[in-house]
């Protein structure tokens, strides 16, 4: 009867010893515009964050945004809140 090397496999948890740093790959954020409530931000893959909201306004041309994250609430302040909003809109509902 042949035996196995039973040390071939490291005690469990030894490599996973930072696991409250670990991204739940279904976070969700609130999304503000100018303190007024526009959507859900999900984030579905491990590559997602919550930046991506402002690097696609960016990419829209709208340049003149500043953003908050505050615990699950992530805030865009702006002058231009209109057309942020509706940007932002279209944005959480394609995504």
């Amino acid at each position: 009867m042949e035996t196995y090397n039973q040390t071939a496999f490291p005690p469990l948890g030894l490599y996973n010893s930072d696991a409250l740093n670990l991204k739940n790959p279904h976070d969700t954020y609130d999304v503000y515009v100018n303190e007024e409530h526009i959507g859900k931000k999900i984030l579905l893959t491990q590559a997602d964050e919550i930046e991506d909201v402002g690097d696609f306004l960016k990419a829209q041309g709208i340049e003149n945004v500043s953003t908050n994250l505050n615990g699950d609430h992530y805030v865009i302040k702006t002058d231009e809140a209109q057309r942020v909003k509706n940007i932002i809109d279209a944005y959480l509902k394609n995504r």
